[in-house]
C-alpha cells in the first residue's frame, strides 16, 4: 500500500506508513480489545456476587468503560470514497488501519509501552480504545490507499478500483 501524508508538522512519514496494517494484525487488535471487554464484563459479574442473569447488562457496561465510540464518515466524491474518523487523544503510533477490497476497519490502542496489563498507567491519561469497521459500497484499490492526521482528524482517502472489462473475442 502506499501512504503519503501533507500533514501536519506534528505528523511523520514514518508515522504514516505504519498506520496501515495487515489483516491479521487488525484480528489481533479485535482480539485484544475484545478481550478487555470480556475481562471487565466478567469483573462486574464478580462484583455482584456472581449473581447469574445480566449477562447482556454486563457486556454493555464493560463496553462503555472499554470503548470510545468513534463513527467513521464515509463520503463519495467521486473516483474515491473518503472516510473520515475524529480519533482525538490518539496518537498515530497507537492507531491500525486495515484494508480490504470492500472493507475499511480502523483500531486505537496503545502501544504495549503505553499501558500495564492493559490498563493506562497511574500517571497517564485514560487511554480510550475503539475498534470501528465499515463496508463499502464497491471495492477499492488497496494499492493506492492513503492516510492523513490533522488535529485528530483521521483521513483516508481509499480510491474506487477500476472495473475489468472483459473484451469479447
Amino acid at each position: 500500500m502506499r501512504q503519503h501524508s501533507s500533514a501536519a508538522p506534528q505528523m511523520k512519514r514514518t508515522d504514516i506508513q505504519n498506520l496501515f496494517v495487515s489483516r491479521d494484525e487488525i484480528d489481533r487488535c479485535a482480539k485484544n480489545i475484545l478481550g478487555l471487554v470480556e475481562q471487565r464484563a466478567y469483573e462486574l459479574f464478580e462484583n455482584r456476587g456472581r449473581e447469574h442473569g445480566h449477562d447482556n447488562e454486563d457486556w454493555f457496561q464493560a463496553e462503555s468503560e472499554v470503548l470510545r465510540p468513534v463513527t467513521i464518515e464515509l463520503g463519495d466524491p467521486g473516483e474515491a470514497y473518503t472516510a473520515v474518523a475524529i480519533v482525538s487523544g490518539c496518537r498515530p503510533e497507537n492507531l491500525k488501519i486495515g484494508v480490504e477490497p470492500r472493507r475499511l476497519t480502523i483500531c486505537g490502542m496503545p502501544n504495549a509501552g503505553d499501558t500495564e496489563s492493559g490498563r493506562p498507567q497511574e500517571n497517564s491519561q485514560p487511554f480510550e480504545y475503539f475498534f470501528v469497521s465499515s463496508t463499502l459500497p464497491t471495492e477499492i484499490d488497496t494499492a493506492a490507499v492513503s492516510a492523513d492526521i490533522r488535529h485528530d482528524v483521521l483521513e483516508v482517502r481509499l480510491p474506487k478500483a477500476v472495473p475489468h472489462i472483459e473484451s469479447a473475442e
